[in-house]
């Protein structure tokens, strides 16, 4: 079983909700820049994967088309998958810290969203390394993984502690 069916697989059997792809897709939509090939590989394996509470999902490959950086428009859901980008941006006292803001989710992409708690997120790094943010500053980050088949596989084989971030991100309802 490869690392991406085994995380799929470790969710589900935590309850979290998975929705197949309705289209499998081999690339990104237009509008979130270049991401790693494991990135879109994961990204097409579902079209939505959720906690049992719907307060935490993974972003689809789907959830980034046709919402390019600055776009207002939200998801069904509510969130697009630059929103917290936003929320930071609405937030930002003058144009230095505008160009700040954007810089940082240049180099950033997220790939799990959170409302549970303070809104939080997983975003792949520039440089591949998996991080986590959360309000009220988003832009600064704690290191959770060294790239994204060290999270999937931490997902498949979690610590029987859950005492990792993102166990307890993603394990606890």
């Amino acid at each position: 079983m490869d690392v991406t069916t085994a995380a799929i697989a470790a969710l589900r059997a935590a309850g979290w909700r998975l929705e197949p792809p309705a289209v499998p897709r081999t690339r990104r939509s237009e509008g979130t820049g270049p991401a790693p090939v494991d990135a879109v590989h994961w990204g097409s394996a579902f079209s939505r994967l959720s906690s049992p509470d719907d307060a935490v999902w993974f972003l689809a490959l789907e959830d980034y088309a046709g919402a390019p950086a600055g776009a207002a428009e939200a998801a069904d859901d509510g969130f697009t998958w630059n929103a917290f980008e936003r929320l930071s941006l609405d937030a930002a006292a003058g144009d230095p810290e505008r160009a700040a803001i954007r810089a940082f989710w240049g180099r950033h992409l997220p790939i799990l969203l959170s409302v549970r708690g303070p809104y939080a997120y997983l975003a792949l790094r520039d440089d591949g390394v998996v991080v986590y943010g959360e309000e009220p500053e988003f832009e600064e980050t704690e290191e959770v993984a060294p790239d994204l088949g060290a999270l999937l596989r931490e997902i498949a084989d979690p610590p029987r502690d859950h005492a990792s971030r993102i166990a307890r991100l993603l394990l606890r309802a």
